[in-house]
């Protein structure tokens, strides 16, 4: 009997449970290792965050999706791997050994350590309700980070507080203007979305002090704030670098076309946590970790029973939809846009439907 470890509960680990749960696997052992019994869907953070969505129906229940796949669920977090020895250490001490271990356990937000009891973030995922049920409240909150999580976020806490009557102060700092990565039509045409909103854009700055009551940019301006946001983009865990695994120049696990580390081939990995050498920059999202679902599972199975392994190869555009708040969204494909109510009804059905597809297996 062989042992098949996976780390995390992110969307391509999903996949696997949900083929375990309908194909079975013979002659292995399969644990899934993850710091909470439940995976919330990020997709569904700025629906939550404006209350369109009950918590329940954010998240997927992990420990039931185990007992369905006759896998074993542990709530715990990897605090070492030894590669060599093919083991892995917990917080409390305990040692899981593996023929094949997969980690999909999402990236970090690198806050800078002199703020780190100042400001939220919405990692872990788990933590997520919590943080957004008192950033929404706050009577000065501030999300810095101009990239698709922050301006969602931004717009649903500031529709939330419509909904409520309460100030509509909501701000969003930003290094950049807003979705630069999506070039400046898109820049534009979201900055212009969002102050017609209402929302308080102090683009192309960055932060540079914080107390308590305030906060300082670069333009030499200071702005109150009760409650900051932390979303400015993924940092690599820790994980792997203290476990003196390959990582990129950013220390994130590094892996080849098969979705594998070529130092040690009994490691595999997926989504936000890893980057892939032959397309290094690849988007940490969502999109690209669900495509690799089927073939790091794939890939798993063949690597214990020693068959040729399947490359991942990324699609070259897909499809985005950014919520705005007020039952409206941005839809992006390639250089096309569209917002309005239509984007946002496609962007509900398609969320609902992809957590239906887990959530109706243990329910």
């Amino acid at each position: 009997m062989k042992t098949l470890v996976l780390v995390g509960g992110g969307h391509a680990h999903l996949y696997g449970l949900r083929q375990l749960i309908l194909e079975g696997l013979e002659d292995v052992h399969v644990l899934l290792i993850s710091t909470s019994r439940f995976q919330y869907y990020s997709g569904m953070f700025s629906g939550f965050a404006e209350g369109f969505y009950k918590l329940e129906e954010t998240r997927i229940d992990l420990q039931k999706m185990c007992q369905k796949a006759g896998a074993i669920f542990i709530e715990d977090r990897i605090v070492q791997i030894d590669a060599d020895n093919k083991e892995m250490v917990g917080t409390k001490g305990k040692v899981y050994t593996y023929d094949a271990a997969s980690f999909d356990i999402g990236s970090e937000t690198a806050v800078p350590n002199e703020w780190k009891d100042l400001v939220s973030t919405v990692k872990p995922n788990f933590r997520f309700s919590e943080t957004i049920a008192s950033f929404r409240k706050a009577a000065y909150p501030t999300v810095v980070g101009g990239g698709a999580s922050g301006v969602e976020l931004a717009l649903a806490a500031l529709a939330w507080r419509k909904q409520h009557c309460l100030l509509e102060n909501v701000a969003v700092v930003s290094s950049s203007p807003l979705l630069a990565a999506q070039g400046e039509h898109i820049s534009k045409k979201i900055e212009a979305i969002a102050q017609r909103k209402g929302l308080q854009i102090l683009a192309n700055q960055t932060v540079i002090q914080i107390d308590k009551q305030s906060f300082s940019t670069s333009s030499g301006s200071v702005y109150p704030q009760s409650e900051i946001l932390w979303l400015t983009g993924p940092a690599s865990p820790a994980l792997f670098r203290h476990s003196k695994l390959p990582v990129d120049s950013s220390g994130f696990l590094l892996l080849n076309e098969f979705l594998q580390s070529d130092a040690f081939p009994s490691i595999f990995g997926a989504g936000d946590c890893a980057s892939i050498k032959s397309y290094p920059s690849l988007a940490k999202n969502g999109v690209y970790a669900v495509r690799q679902g089927p073939v790091l599972w794939e890939n798993l199975q063949r690597f214990l029973f020693h068959q040729p392994l399947k490359p991942f190869v990324p699609q070259k555009r897909f499809l985005s939809i950014l919520s705005t708040g007020n039952q409206e969204a941005l839809l992006l494909y390639g250089k096309r846009s569209i917002h309005g109510k239509w984007p946002w009804l496609l962007k509900q059905h398609i969320d609902r439907k992809f957590m239906k597809t887990y959530q109706k297996l243990y329910e």
